[in-house]
């Protein structure tokens, strides 16, 4: 709720500076307040441009009745410290004592609130496993796995997330630090040529030199009890189902639901969308900006606003921005739920066949019937933007199928599960990329949500896999043989609120990787067959939310953020003429 009228950047005070830390580290900061009075805090912190936060992003909060504080990491804009790697421990001990710092000064009333996106969202759970005492509510989204969810989805070594770990160290944070010396500080410039600031190993040789998940990448995995277990301040995570980042809703969905035992009140706030939906800022859905403060408002300001009396998963569905503008983002409809997943989901299996379609009905023929081939690596699906998705993949190289058209409107909601019985007649290896669309009576083809799974590491990590998703080890390589019929279970990238109406149809579609998606595919040229038997039956498992109809009409195709479209004039199944 804001309070009184609208401020303009004469109405309040900026301090730019430094933290002592106990260790005689500073940490670079910028703070907004009014003039006068006390307040709460809200405060983010990243590895970018945090210190040097412009009075535009601090200006909601400005106006709600809070402080803004922004930080960088230790080592990284003008940041002094000394740490091993990016996602070093010492982030979260140094943002905790930033926290202390900030519940001292006269302006604060004590109270404070984490914010922020990605790597200022993830950052937050390490902050809060230090306990500080003034830390109230953290808000989270876009909130990752380092190794499942950004540089190795599906164990494919990404090369986008080399070129952004590359990027954020060389170009995102060299802005911030040349923002910061126009801004009027004064030290920077020593201590980025001194000695106090210094990253022992680059974080993108890490990834490059560890495709597997080992010790290291455990020892910077915030879901496991000595990390996001310690957490017990009111937490609320954000995430989108169509995040290119990689699966920021599926380690939101873990979080909540595995790794938050000491967390009385929870949130979980789902919906589509990018990587950028979660804010603070010009790109962040208005949406995710009220959900926000109205948590914040319970738990950092203490206004009885009844928060805490709705169920704890709110999911938002088929949300548009009406003339393209994010802050008048608007839901088709919003359901609420007590957990996740919901219990009234039901997993219903449907078979892929050897004639292209996908269907309820089991396999009954012989044992050995039926298989389908596609060139590897020749097809891939590019769905990064409307140009690209239009560019439809070599037919040779992908298999596609398609569900009947719907009787009746159908509610997905929770992670589809596909099971392929898989062989190659070439190399020791393969890359599975899936994607899961909607096409509608016109031939329009909507993008819902991409799968990917590297087969040598197809083994399953049993204690960690639950009813929404199939989670894998990706310790060791298990080869594969030319020729061998192997069983792969994976689940796509993100869970999905979709409803594909009535006269709609399901289409998934099998291809490999490409560099222009950011993977380079791994084993050698190969026909790749998926077989469709009794013996066989590949099949997608489907999250269904029964008696739940679409509330509102079918947006307007390729207007939804990161779900494109096209339009195709007949459905092509693909594949090679071979048996």
């Amino acid at each position: 709720m804001k309070l009184g009228s609208a401020l303009t950047e004469a109405d309040v005070v900026r301090d730019i500076g430094y933290v002592p830390m106990k260790d005689g580290t500073r940490i670079a900061y910028v703070s907004w307040r009014k003039k006068s009075g006390r307040y709460p805090a809200v405060f983010l912190y990243d590895p970018y441009a945090a210190s040097v936060s412009p009075f535009n992003l601090a200006k909601p909060f400005l106006e709600a009745g809070y402080a803004f504080v922004g930080a960088n990491f230790p080592a990284t804009g003008c940041s002094e410290g000394i740490i091993e790697h990016w996602a070093d421990r010492k982030e979260g001990i140094y943002g905790a004592e930033v926290i202390e710092w900030i519940a001292e000064q006269p302006w604060s009333n004590g109270n404070v609130g984490l914010i922020g996106n990605s790597s200022a969202g993830t950052v937050q759970f390490w902050i809060a496993a230090e306990q500080p005492p003034h830390l109230k509510a953290i808000v989270g989204s876009g909130v990752e796995d380092a190794y499942e969810d950004c540089m190795a989805v599906g164990g494919m070594p990404s090369l986008g997330a080399i070129t952004w770990s590359i990027d954020s160290q060389y170009v995102y944070e060299v802005s911030g630090v040349e923002r910061r010396l126009i801004a009027g500080d004064t030290e920077c410039a020593a201590i980025r040529a001194g000695n106090r600031q210094l990253v022992k190993r680059q974080f993108f040789n890490e990834v490059r030199e560890r495709p597997l998940k080992d010790e290291w990448w455990d020892s910077i995995y915030l879901a496991r009890d000595e990390v996001a277990g310690k957490v017990a301040v009111p937490t609320m995570l954000i995430a989108s189902w169509q995040d290119e980042a990689g699966g920021a809703v599926r380690e939101g969905a873990r979080l909540f639901t595995q790794l938050l035992p000491n967390v009385e009140h929870k949130k979980l706030v789902l919906m589509n969308g990018d990587h950028r939906i979660g804010g603070p800022g010009p790109q962040s859905y208005s949406i995710v900006d009220e959900e926000r403060m109205r948590f914040l408002d319970r738990w950092v300001k203490g206004v009885e606003n009844g928060i805490e009396q709705e169920l704890p998963v709110t999911v938002y569905w088929e949300v548009c921005e009406p003339d393209g503008d994010p802050k008048k983002s608007v839901a088709g409809w919003v359901t609420r739920h007590e957990t996740w997943p919901d219990p009234a989901v039901e997993r219903r299996p449907y078979y892929l066949t050897a004639d292209a379609r996908i269907s309820p009905d089991k396999p009954w023929r012989s044992p050995d019937d039926g298989s389908r081939a596609y060139l590897y690596p020749a097809g891939s699906e590019l769905y990064s933007s409307n140009q690209l998705f239009a560019i439809q993949p070599y037919s040779g190289g992908v298999l596609n199928y398609r569900t009947a058209p719907a009787t009746a409107d159908i509610a997905l909601l929770g992670n589809p599960e596909v099971t392929l019985y898989l062989s190659i007649d070439n190399g020791d290896d393969t890359d599975l990329e899936l994607t899961l669309k909607d096409v509608d009576p016109d031939g329009s083809v909507l993008f819902l949500v991409a799968g990917r799974l590297r087969a040598s590491l197809r083994a399953i990590d049993g204690t960690r896999t639950y009813s929404d998703e199939v989670i894998h080890m990706f310790r060791e390589r298990e080869n594969l043989l030319p020729g061998e019929i192997y069983e792969i279970r994976m689940s796509l990238m993100s869970p999905i609120a979709h409803v594909m109406r009535e006269g709609h149809r399901l289409e998934l579609t099998i291809g490999a990787p490409n560099p222009i998606s950011g993977v380079i595919p791994e084993g050698a040229a190969s026909i790749n067959r998926v077989y469709h038997s009794a013996r066989y039956p590949s099949s997608i498992l489907l999250p269904i939310l029964p008696g739940v109809k679409a509330q509102a009409p079918a947006p307007e195709r390729g207007t939804l953020r990161n779900q494109p479209c096209r339009k195709e004039t007949e459905f092509a199944p693909g594949g090679l003429p071979i048996r």
